[in-house]
């Protein structure tokens, strides 16, 4: 192979003008064709569209800050990146052109759990079919479409296959496979015995032409804190060439946004900042919902009719809104036949959306859970027009709407003050509305199997609060409370809900991407600001709902338990 400086688009290692073969003659620009089709920047400009893309006329670019993602350059190669950077669009470049880099080979796409998994391949089985040359690599013989699912599966021609699996927490759904190529997505997340499976299923063997190493061991995430983990072991023990790509390298990023990170995440020198914005792994940090249990609440079917028809998000941008001309009340589209549904709204009313989620008790699966069935967000909507959205949910179910818990913080505060001076506004929603703020204090009910003492004599619970005991003085029971910040008491409730399996939610990743990315520590600075944080909009609507849940379960604990006398109990 040649010395030297190479010029763009000359392709290393040709020493003739020409090669013959088949009948076909190859010449200097074939392969300097072939060179790029198998480059993932190259490939991906030359060939995929961005409508978004207004300064490049639709057509697709790669940032020069994402480069090192595109382009691998060793065949162990770790990215521990901050959010959105590109991350998952290297990945779906990479796949892309596995076709024409390899032949009769496959590449393993793997991801810790169906929510993560399916999306990727969802964007890469688009991009195949949207491009005429990798639609007519598919092998489509015998009235096969070239694809498969669940689990899924690109199957090319000449034998060439791109698979998608996940782990499973045992590992066993990575087992026998064997491959050159293997990318791992959310490796933050990836079970240890997946880690351990996976790692034996890379021919580390392969070579090229030349018997140069030629394989390709990636793995993609954003540092979790937890020093335990697969992800932190490879990212930090030296094996892996690591990348590393800042949010501050991304296009806009300024002092405005800046501000809002610092406020979502509680400072610059914060573990949530540290790992979200700057791709560092923090200090240690626990994440509030563990990643299994929280998908036992999830329907991974996503032909499921509870996927496909019952639920809905419904998304109203402000402008498009007025041009419809249409009630709110028919563009939200609120299904009805539950005996009982409990909302709960997270109010914005400029940069921040207003987000709105409806659940519904119901019985699945012989049990009852709590089921979404709307996520409503509206952008840029006027004061006016979002209590117009909760007036058109409570006239829509009636006395079946239980409960209404909304966050008044801020701007929220003078909307709420407006709904109760409102003629307009139905009985019902004044009654079962509460308003809550997110910093305020309130009583929490601790199980007594789950006091316990610290080593100077205070009562703590199992997550280490504080913990108060309260005493009848007309029965002499016993009650122990904790009080913490509304923000950590609802997320607690949520967290009981999602461990005992509770909740019903639908296959969403951005409702999965809001609780995985919520961690303990967080929640306790937020608990301390004044000012609510622009993040974790959908998370914070549910919190106001599990608030508005648990509130009638929370005042009857604390009231005092009403004498009944013996006699007429008797009687």
């Amino acid at each position: 192979m040649p010395k030297g400086k190479q010029k763009l688009g000359e392709v290393v290692g040709l020493n003739q003008p020409s090669i013959r073969r088949n009948g076909w003659v190859l010449t200097d620009e074939d392969f300097w064709l072939i060179s790029m089709l198998q480059d993932p920047v190259y490939a991906t400009e030359l060939m995929w569209d961005d409508p978004t893309s207004m300064e490049y006329g639709g057509c697709y670019r790669v940032r020069d800050y994402q480069y090192p993602l595109y382009r691998s350059q060793s065949n162990y190669q770790g990215h521990a990146c901050a959010r959105s950077v590109g991350k998952t669009e290297s990945i779906k470049a990479k796949t892309f052109v596995h076709g024409f880099k390899r032949h009769s080979e496959n590449l393993l796409l793997t991801a810790p759990e169906l929510i993560h998994l399916l999306p990727l391949t969802d964007a890469v089985e688009d991009r195949i079919r949207s491009v005429r040359l990798t639609r007519e690599f598919l092998d489509t013989r015998g009235g096969k479409t070239g694809f498969t699912h669940r689990p899924f599966g690109v199957d090319y021609v000449d034998g060439t296959k791109i698979v998608g699996r996940i782990p499973r927490l045992s590992g066993t759904g990575v087992k026998g496979q064997h491959q050159p190529d293997l990318i791992v997505d959310e490796g933050q997340d990836y079970p240890d015995r997946g880690w351990i499976e996976v790692h034996e299923t890379v021919m580390k063997d392969h070579v090229d032409s030349d018997g140069k190493p030629d394989f390709m061991y990636e793995f993609y995430g954003v540092h979790s804190g937890a020093r335990d983990s697969g992800f932190f072991k490879r990212s930090s023990g030296g094996s892996f060439k690591m990348v590393q790509i800042t949010a501050m390298q991304r296009p806009g990023w300024g002092a405005q946004e800046k501000e809002a990170a610092k406020s979502a995440y509680g400072g610059t020198s914060s573990p949530d900042y540290r790992r979200n914005i700057l791709g560092e792994a923090g200090s240690a940090s626990s994440a509030f919902f563990v990643i299994s249990r929280l998908m036992a609440c999830m329907d991974q079917n996503r032909e499921s009719d509870y996927n496909q028809m019952e639920y809905r998000h419904i998304e109203l941008r402000a402008e498009e809104f007025d041009d419809i001309g249409l009630p709110l009340i028919e563009v939200l589209d609120l299904p009805t036949g539950y005996g009982s549904v409990y909302g709960g709204m997270d109010v914005g009313l400029t940069n921040s959306p207003t987000v709105i989620s409806l659940f519904a008790k119901a019985r699945i699966e012989k049990r009852e859970r709590l089921k979404l069935i709307r996520r409503i967000t509206l952008e840029r909507f006027r004061a006016a027009q979002i209590r117009a959205a909760t007036y058109a949910v409570a006239n829509t179910y009636g006395a079946a709407l239980k409960g209404f818990g909304m966050d008044v913080t801020g701007l929220g505060f003078p909307m709420w003050q407006e709904m109760e001076d409102d003629e307009n506004v139905p009985p019902l929603l004044l009654s079962v509305a509460r308003g809550y703020f997110f910093n305020a204090k309130v009583p929490v009910a601790v199980d007594k199997d789950h006091v316990s003492q610290d080593g100077s004599g205070s009562m703590r619970d199992q997550y280490g609060s504080a913990v108060k005991e309260e005493r009848d003085e007309l029965t002499g029971a016993t009650r122990y409370i904790t009080y913490m910040p509304m923000i950590e008491a609802s997320t607690r409730y949520i967290r009981e809900w999602v461990d005992s399996a509770y909740l019903w939610l639908p296959f969403d990743t951005a409702i999965s991407s809001d609780m995985m990315g919520e961690t303990q520590q967080r929640v306790r600075r937020t608990g301390e600001l004044k000012k609510k944080p622009n993040a974790f909009h959908i998370l914070d609507s549910f919190r106001a709902c599990a608030m508005v849940v648990r509130a009638g379960d929370i005042e009857a604990e604390l009231a005092h338990t009403q004498q009944v006398p013996v006699l007429d109990l008797a009687i």
